[in-house]
């Protein structure tokens, strides 16, 4: 019992002490701290909107191999025009040493792609050919976005319709059987490893026809195990050559902009054409570059920290299409003195709170407080490039308002301090 008590009081004295201490810390008249600092000290809080200078560019000098997801059709935009993709892939025997010596029977030879996504209108009825490389690409190499293999070096192996159903998980192109016998009747040598197979095969381009009007991209997984081609021999018995991230694999992309609206031709003639908005357009296409110039006349001599920054951005409603989406998501990376970029501070400490995602409202929105407290530390202003996610592969398109003037045109918050 008297140690029951002694808890008791305990506890009585330590609510009076925490009572007295709160009393005492209510300063009538002035914040807590306040009266401890100078007037010359008390830091100002101040918020400011700013223009943005933009330009839109060319995205075409982007390395489009060794991407997971191929790109493959054609279609007409009605702002942006006429686009294609294409791609090379390498196949690769699934065990060293093969020999098809007791291949009695070929029954086919295919081509499997496994669908991911399409972009357009899958309704149009597009035209497939496949061709055989005749010259050597590197899985170690750099390809970009205009590539194209030289007429050459191609040879066609077959022509098919490709009018698949979004539905369908799996297009399978039938290969002309002489050159399954081909793979039958050649030198065992060519079948010893994948290095002397690549060196034999050298890979497939797959194209299509330029669509008259409409028209879709579809994604293929060209990693995804059903993605492969099979040889069917001897009624039941099958042999894989496989489509993996050992393979070299190139996206390629073509963009015709005399079929654009006349802003985005005028733009596409010259860069400094002033605009009424901005244009990103993932495969190759365009991206915007941005500049801060205000910023150079917005700060004083004073101490600045910079609280808070905010990038928005605002779709043009005009543009909007239910066919030809928005991207969901976009990204921004720092442009280097030497042209080439990287990715910005705030993307660096903290990538979950940059942004960039498409907002119910048509917006988007970057959170770049650090990449602002850079250019006023003296950081040079090269600019920064605006882009799609996943712009190497799936055909996002945007116009963003940047007309003179308008509340929804393209703008930079700050929320900074003077110290």
């Amino acid at each position: 019992m008297k140690s029951n008590f002694k808890s008791q009081v305990h506890v009585f004295i330590f609510l009076i002490l925490i009572g007295l201490i709160f009393s005492s810390c209510q300063n009538e008249d002035s914040p807590i701290g306040l009266g401890l600092i100078s007037d010359s000290e008390i830091m100002e809080l101040i918020c400011d909107t700013i223009d943005v200078q933009c330009i839109t560019v060319s995205d075409g000098n982007i390395a489009t191999d060794e991407r997971s997801l191929a790109s493959l059709g054609s279609f007409f935009d009605p702002v942006f025009g006429f686009s294609k993709a294409s791609f090379i892939c390498q196949t690769r025997i699934s065990s060293n040493n093969v020999d098809f010596s007791d291949v009695q029977n070929i029954n086919s030879l295919e081509l499997h792609l496994k669908y991911s996504f399409h972009y357009g209108d899958s309704t149009t009825n597009q035209t497939l050919n496949i061709y055989r490389l005749l010259n050597d690409v590197f899985i170690d190499s750099v390809y970009y976005a205009y590539y194209k293999p030289d007429p050459a070096n191609i040879e066609l192996l077959a022509t098919a319709p490709l009018n698949m159903s979004v539905e369908d998980s799996l297009v399978k192109i039938q290969l002309p059987i002489n050159l399954a016998e081909e793979f039958r009747d050649t030198d065992v040598a060519n079948f010893v490893d994948n290095e002397a197979f690549i060196q034999y095969f050298k890979g497939l381009y797959v194209t299509t026809e330029n669509v008259a009007n409409n028209g879709c991209v579809y994604n293929f997984n060209l990693y995804e195990p059903s993605s492969q081609m099979i040889l069917y021999y001897n009624d039941s018995l099958t042999y894989e050559f496989y489509i993996n991230s050992k393979s070299a694999c190139i996206n390629m992309f073509e963009h015709d902009y005399s079929t654009a609206i006349p802003e985005i031709q005028s733009l596409v003639a010259d860069s400094s054409f002033n605009a009424d908005n901005a244009y990103v357009q993932s495969l190759g296409g365009l991206r915007t570059k941005l500049f801060f110039p205000e910023l150079k006349t917005l700060f004083d001599s004073s101490n600045i920290a910079i609280n808070k920054a905010r990038l928005i951005l605002n779709l043009e409603d005009t543009y909007l299409n239910d066919r030809y989406l928005a991207p969901p998501k976009l990204t921004l990376v720092s442009v280097l003195e030497t042209g080439k970029y990287d990715f910005l501070t705030d993307y660096k400490v903290n990538s979950s709170n940059f942004g960039g995602e498409k907002n119910e409202d048509n917006s988007y929105a970057f959170n770049i407080p650090f990449y602002i407290q850079e250019l006023k530390n003296g950081n040079i202003d090269y600019g920064l490039y605006l882009f799609a996610i996943e712009n190497r592969t799936k055909p996002y398109r945007a116009v963003i308002n940047n007309k003179p003037n308008d509340d929804k045109s393209i703008k930079l918050e700050i929320y900074y301090s003077k110290y």
